[in-house]
C-alpha cells in the first residue's frame, strides 16, 4: 500500500474512533433540541404558507389577484411563500452551526493541525485578483478550514460572492474554493476557466493560450502572461486531475489559477459542502459525518494528487 494510502487509512481510523467515542456522546445530548427545531421548522413553514394563501384569498375577494389595487397583497404573499421555502434552511443552518462549534475542534484533530471557523475569511480579494471568480462587491462565508498537510499550507473556504445592490444584486459565485501553497516556484499568472467560444480573457494582462491536448482545450480555456510557465505547470496529468475534480465534486464549473505561489481552485456548486445536522435524521446519524469526512479528505488528497510538497512536476 502506498505511503499516502496508509496515511489516509490512519486518518479514517482516527476519525471513526473520535466519532464513536467523542462526537456521538457529545451530540446525543442535543437530540431533543433537534426535534424541537424540526417542529419549529414545520410550524414556521406552514404558518408562512397559510399567511400567503390568506393574502391571495383576500386579493381574490377584493377584485382578483391581478387587480392593480391588490398588487401589494400579491407581492407580500409571494414574499411569504419564498420565506416558507428558505425558513427550513435558516433554522437548520442555525442549529448546525451551534453543533459545529462543539464538535469541529475534535473533527479537525483528525486532519492534523486543521482549524475550523465560520462566518468570515479575511483574504477573499485574492480569489477575484487571481481571476478564479469574477469581481464582487459583497461576500459571505460559511465553513472555513485552515491548516497544513505534509508541510503544505491549505485553506478551504465556502463562500458566496455577489455584485450589485438592491434589485440588481446577483450571485457571481457560490461553492467551495481551495487555496494551496506551492513549493514549485513560478513567476507568471495562469488561469484555467471553462471553455468559451469567444475566449474572453478575465484580465487585460492575460492572453488566451491553446495547449497541445485537444480534449482539454474543448473543456477549458487557458489564459496566461507566461506561456513557458503555463506549459510547465499544466501537465497532461494535471489536466486529467482537473477534469476528474469537476466530476468528483459534482460541480457545475471549475476554475483554477496559479497565482502568487498558490494553486487556487474554485468549484461552483449549489450543494452545501460539509453539511451535517439534518433536522429529519437523528443527530448522531453516521452517514452525515462520514460524508463530511469524505469531503474534507478528498480536498486534502489534492496535495498528494498534485504533488505540491515536491519541487517539480504536477
Amino acid at each position: 500500500m502506498p505511503d499516502e494510502e496508509k496515511s489516509y487509512s490512519q486518518i479514517r481510523r482516527d476519525f471513526y474512533d473520535k466519532y464513536t467515542n467523542k462526537i456521538v456522546p457529545l451530540v446525543k445530548r442535543h437530540e431533543h433540541k433537534r426535534k424541537t427545531k424540526l417542529v419549529l421548522a414545520i410550524l414556521t413553514s406552514l404558518a408562512l404558507v397559510i399567511g400567503g394563501s390568506l393574502l391571495l384569498y383576500l386579493a381574490y375577494l377584493n377584485g382578483g389577484i391581478m387587480d392593480k389595487a391588490n398588487k401589494g397583497l400579491f407581492k407580500l404573499a409571494v414574499l411569504l411563500y419564498v420565506m416558507s421555502v428558505f425558513s427550513w434552511s435558516w433554522i437548520k443552518k442555525d442549529f448546525e452551526n451551534s453543533i459545529k462549534k462543539k464538535i469541529m475542534p475534535t473533527v479537525c484533530k483528525c486532519f492534523g493541525n486543521m482549524k475550523w471557523s465560520e462566518g468570515w475569511y479575511s483574504n477573499g480579494k485574492i480569489f477575484s485578483d487571481s481571476c478564479v471568480v469574477p469581481q464582487f462587491t459583497s461576500e459571505s462565508y460559511d465553513d472555513v478550514f485552515k491548516g497544513s498537510y505534509k508541510d503544505v499550507h491549505i485553506e478551504i473556504v465556502e463562500p458566496e460572492f455577489e455584485i450589485g445592490s438592491g434589485r440588481n444584486r446577483r450571485t457571481v459565485f457560490n461553492g467551495v474554493i481551495i487555496k494551496l501553497d506551492m513549493n514549485k516556484k513560478f513567476s507568471g499568472h495562469t488561469v484555467i476557466k471553462p471553455n468559451s467560444l469567444i475566449h474572453s480573457s478575465p484580465s487585460s494582462k492575460l492572453h488566451f493560450t491553446e495547449l497541445e491536448d485537444s480534449e482539454f482545450n474543448k473543456k477549458f480555456d487557458v489564459y496566461t502572461n507566461d506561456e513557458v510557465d503555463a506549459r510547465y505547470l499544466i501537465t497532461p496529468a494535471f489536466m486529467e486531475r482537473l477534469k476528474r475534480m469537476k466530476t468528483a465534486f459534482n460541480a457545475s464549473r471549475v476554475s483554477c489559477a496559479f497565482y502568487e505561489d498558490y494553486l487556487i481552485i474554485a468549484l461552483s456548486t449549489l450543494k452545501d459542502i460539509f453539511s451535517i445536522c439534518s433536522l429529519i435524521k437523528p443527530i448522531d446519524d453516521r452517514k452525515q459525518y462520514i460524508q463530511m469526512y469524505d469531503e474534507i479528505i478528498s480536498i486534502i488528497k489534492l496535495i498528494d494528487h498534485f504533488k505540491l510538497n515536491q519541487k517539480t512536476g504536477l
